[in-house]
């Protein structure tokens, strides 16, 4: 005949069901933290493009060496270049964007054994730095001189892209830059843009 459990045996099982449900919730909760921590930490990595904090700072340390140092390593580089670059990490201090357009328009005609070709074109230069957008408007009659040999020696199928313009605007920064340090020892512009571009 089976034995009938006693009272007290039963009130241990009810407690000891108790006990487990309590270590199961605490155990959840735990978890859910270290979920919780992870997916934050790995949010952060992301949103700092795989660098957190303590490591930006610590590039920041490394990035603080002088530009000149860097400079004199690169041996290859003509003295011209080099200062150019010098002069532009300082000028990047800050301050509003400053504007001076190079007008009149740029008209310029090619020579296509079919039929007249042409470019109009309006340029503007840009810097922070009040002497430089001097130095342009000083020397504006110059930088147009060179300015329209370097547009004249351009070829029609070329300009008409999206590349050949991007082209043709490195190449006019580059000259406008060389004039000025060369006429002005003056820091170069920071970019160069097509207020008007037609082409024909």
């Amino acid at each position: 005949m089976a034995k009938k459990p006693k009272k007290e045996d039963l009130d241990l099982d009810v407690e000891g069901g108790k006990k487990g449900g309590k270590l199961k919730l605490i155990l959840i909760i735990v978890l859910s933290v270290v979920l919780l921590t992870g997916a934050g930490l790995g949010a952060a990595w992301y949103f700092l493009g795989g660098k957190l904090p303590g490591m930006a700072a610590a590039e920041q340390v490394d990035e603080g060496y002088d530009d000149e140092d860097v400079m004199e390593e690169d041996e290859d580089e003509p003295p011209v270049k080099k200062r150019r670059k010098k002069k532009r990490k300082k000028r990047h201090a800050g301050g509003p964007p400053l504007y001076a357009e190079l007008d009149p328009d740029f008209v310029i005609s090619f020579k296509d054994q079919r039929m007249a070709r042409f470019m109009q074109l309006r340029l503007k230069v840009m810097s922070h730095d009040q002497a430089v957008i001097d130095a342009v408007e000083q020397y504006k009659p110059v930088l147009r001189n060179n300015l329209l040999l370097l547009f004249s020696a351009q070829k029609f199928e070329e300009i008409v892209t999206r590349e050949g313009k991007e082209k043709l605007l490195q190449e006019a920064m580059d000259e406008i830059n060389r004039t000025l340090d060369e006429e002005a020892d003056s820091d170069g512009v920071e970019a160069v843009y097509f207020t008007s571009f037609v082409a024909q």
